[in-house]
């Protein structure tokens, strides 16, 4: 296992900070925080040209996937081809369906790989043969048919995905979860109200607790291994904010709290496996310039932040395809 959170003597630790210069804050001027941040990425493996990459997360993942295929490398999740019909309302990826945004929605695709059922309980029986899936990432209902078969494929996807990519990158978003109380299940996204209105009392909103939102991504990332035990790891944690918050409070402290209890689930997790490490495209989004990092709606990240996040992890990872570039 990966060194935890172990207590070390005073005159290691006064080695380990004088033998790293990123260890202290960076001045004004230094190039490291402004205008774009640069935290220090100290890769535990190397990445293969041309390997397969899975990733599991929010629309943050999503654009970082074409990204890393602009780079030359296999996404397999591209492959993935729904009915425009079926997509929420104003995306333009057609991957969009796949968004994952609790650790817990993430793990019960995971789950489900290995499942004796064939993925019914997911669908929600809004009347008239028409189901809403509260996996994925859609308002979009279809038919029982449909929806079944379009579980298939997915599982289809995530099965062989896993199975043939030397890396899975993990993207946390939030921690506002919604629950299922006939199925027992994390939900993935918002249930719309016409679901609620269908079955009243059937559902719940949670805020997560940083003790649930550990445990998740721990058994998240336990299972992943357990598939693929030679694939490595990225976690990350999505820098896109919570568009609103159900907590009734400001989503300004919502979010803050959101990516917090993340952020220390992506530390105990990296520091527990040998085979993950942690990436920083969070903290050098949040810490850049928000004109640079920003699009106009201050929730999404510009197309040029994403590919210098993607670039420096191809620097870091696949540093024979950096050299080759040059």
């Amino acid at each position: 296992m990966a060194a935890g959170f172990s207590r070390i003597s005073a005159e290691d630790a006064y080695r380990a900070t004088m033998g790293q210069r990123a260890a202290k804050w960076p001045v004004r001027g230094s190039g490291r925080l402004e205008p774009v941040a640069a935290p220090v990425v100290t890769p535990g493996f190397r990445l293969e040209e041309g390997a397969s990459v899975f990733t599991i997360g929010s629309c943050f993942a999503r654009n970082i996937e074409i990204s890393l295929r602009d780079h030359g490398l296999r996404i397999p999740t591209l492959d993935l081809q729904v009915p425009a019909a079926e997509l929420m309302r104003g995306s333009a990826l057609r991957t969009g369906i796949l968004n994952k945004y609790t650790p817990f929605s993430m793990l019960n695709e995971i789950e489900q790989i290995g499942a004796e059922d064939d993925g019914g309980r997911f669908l929600i029986d809004l009347g008239n043969d028409a189901w809403w899936d509260g996996q994925l990432h859609s308002h979009e209902p279809v038919t029982h048919e449909r929806g079944l078969k379009r579980r298939r494929r997915i599982r289809r996807l995530y099965a062989e995905s896993i199975a043939e990519s030397a890396l899975v990158i993990v993207t946390l978003g939030l921690v506002e979860a919604w629950w299922d109380e006939a199925e027992q299940v994390y939900l993935n996204d918002t249930v719309p109200r016409q679901v609620i209105d269908r079955h009243p009392g059937r559902f719940f909103f949670e805020v997560l607790s940083p003790e649930k939102v550990t445990d998740a991504v721990m058994r998240l990332v336990a299972s992943l291994h357990a598939l693929n035990p030679v694939q490595r790891m990225l976690l990350t944690v999505s820098p896109v904010p919570l568009h609103r918050s159900f907590t009734g409070g400001d989503v300004l402290s919502a979010n803050a709290y959101s990516k917090s209890a993340l952020r220390v689930a992506a530390e105990i997790a990296t520091r527990s496996f040998d085979h993950v490490d942690y990436f920083p495209s969070f903290e050098s989004v949040t810490l850049s310039d928000r004109a640079i990092a920003w699009e106009d709606d201050l929730a999404h990240v510009t197309p040029a932040m994403i590919e210098l996040n993607v670039s420096r992890m191809i620097a870091t990872y696949m540093p024979t395809a950096t050299e080759t570039a040059a």
